[in-house]
C-alpha cells in the first residue's frame, strides 16, 4: 500500500515537481561564475530564510534564472523579469502568461532541474525554484554553491505562502495587495452562494490515481472561503497533501457542484467514466494549473472560478482568458 507521501507525488502535477527526482546534488563548475562575479562590485545583499535554510539575495538580481514555471510566475508577479524560466513543472497556462510577457522558455525534462554546466554558463545571480521535497530541494546545495538560491514554498495556509513569498524578493506591500485581491474576489463569491451550497473537489492523475484534497490545504480553504460547504468525507482532517480514492469511497463524494481539474497530468473522464462515481450534481472541469497551482496568481484564478460557479457568471480559468485574468490580476495589485 502506498503511503500518503508516495501518492502524493503520483497524484498532482504539482508534487511532481516537489518530489520527484532531480539530476542529481554533484557538484557544479563555478569557476567561471565565480570569475564573473569577482569582476564585479559587491552587489547590496538581503537575507532571506525559506525552508531550506537562509541565504544572502541581491537586493536588484541582473540575471534570475526561474527553475520552473510557478517560480517563473511568481517572480513576475513581483515586478522581477525572469532571465528564464525552464519547464519542469508543465503548466500551459504558466507557460502563456510567461510567453506573452516575453519570458524565454526552456525545456527540461518535468520535475528535474537543469545540468549545472548550463546553469554557469547564465552566471545567475538569483536561482528561484518550488518545493523543498522537489528537485531544487534535493540539488539545493549545488545549486546553491553556483548562486544564492530561494525555494518557494508549497505548504501552509494561502495567505501564509504569499506574504513568505513577497517577503523573499522584498515585495511585501505587493504581497498585502495580493491577499487583498484574492480575499475581495473571495467575499464577492460567498455573497453569492448565499445559503449552504456543496461542491466536491476530485482528481485523476494520469488516468489511474482518483484523490480528492484535505480541509488544510490552500485550494480547500479557498473553497471554504467562497462559501462552499464541502462533502462530509472531504471534511476529514488527515496528513499529507491529498487523498487517495479507492472505489469504495467514489459514491460519498457527490455534490451540488463536482469540480474535476483537467491538465496534462490530470484526466476527468478516467474518474466520471468509473463505474462507482455517482453523481447528481454539476460536473465542471476548470484548469489543473489554477486549481492545483501553489502561487498568489493560482490563488486569485481559483477566487476567480469559485466566483464564477457561485454567480453562474463568468467562464472557469482556461486557455482562453488566463491573459484577461492575469490582467485583471496586476490591475488589482498595483499600487
Amino acid at each position: 500500500m502506498r503511503t500518503r507521501r508516495a501518492f502524493a507525488a503520483a497524484a498532482l502535477a504539482l508534487p511532481i515537481l516537489l518530489t520527484a527526482c532531480g539530476s542529481g546534488d554533484a557538484d557544479p563548475a563555478p569557476a567561471k561564475a565565480a570569475k564573473a562575479t569577482e569582476s564585479q562590485s559587491a552587489p547590496a545583499l538581503r537575507e532571506v530564510s525559506h525552508d531550506l535554510g537562509t541565504v544572502k539575495v541581491p537586493t536588484k538580481p541582473k540575471a534570475v534564472i526561474a527553475l520552473d514555471e510557478v517560480a517563473g510566475l511568481t517572480l513576475l508577479s513581483f515586478g522581477i523579469k525572469p532571465d528564464a524560466v525552464y519547464l519542469a513543472s508543465a503548466q500551459p497556462r504558466a507557460q502563456e502568461i510567461l510567453t506573452a510577457n516575453g519570458v524565454e522558455l526552456r525545456k527540461i525534462e518535468v520535475g528535474k532541474t537543469p545540468e549545472l554546466e548550463a546553469l554557469t554558463e547564465d552566471t545567475p545571480d538569483l536561482l528561484v525554484g518550488t518545493g523543498a521535497a522537489g528537485a531544487t530541494g534535493q540539488n539545493y546545495k549545488s545549486l546553491s554553491r553556483l548562486a544564492p538560491t530561494v525555494v518557494l514554498p508549497i505548504e501552509g495556509e494561502w495567505r501564509e505562502i504569499v506574504r513568505r513569498t513577497a517577503g523573499f524578493f522584498g515585495a511585501e506591500e505587493v504581497g498585502k495587495r495580493q491577499i487583498a485581491a484574492a480575499e475581495t474576489v473571495l467575499g464577492t463569491a460567498a455573497d453569492a452562494v448565499k445559503g449552504e451550497r456543496t461542491l466536491s473537489l476530485l482528481g485523476n492523475s494520469f488516468g489511474a490515481n482518483n484523490f480528492t484534497m484535505p480541509p488544510h490545504v490552500p485550494i480547500s480553504t479557498l473553497i471554504a472561503e467562497a462559501g462552499f460547504t464541502r462533502p462530509a468525507f472531504q471534511q476529514k482532517k488527515v496528513k499529507g497533501y491529498s487523498v487517495p480514492l479507492s472505489e469504495e469511497y467514489l459514491p460519498e463524494q457527490d455534490a451540488e457542484l463536482i469540480v474535476i481539474p483537467r491538465g496534462d497530468f490530470y484526466t476527468p473522464d478516467a474518474l466520471t467514466k468509473n463505474p462507482a462515481f455517482k453523481a447528481t450534481g454539476k460536473v465542471v472541469t476548470p484548469d489543473a494549473d489554477v486549481w492545483f497551482g501553489m502561487s498568489g496568481f493560482a490563488f486569485y484564478a481559483s477566487a476567480h472560478d469559485l466566483h464564477a460557479l457561485a454567480s453562474g457568471k463568468g467562464k472557469l480559468s482556461s486557455a482562453d482568458n488566463i491573459q484577461d485574468i492575469w490582467a485583471a490580476y496586476l490591475e488589482a495589485t498595483k499600487a
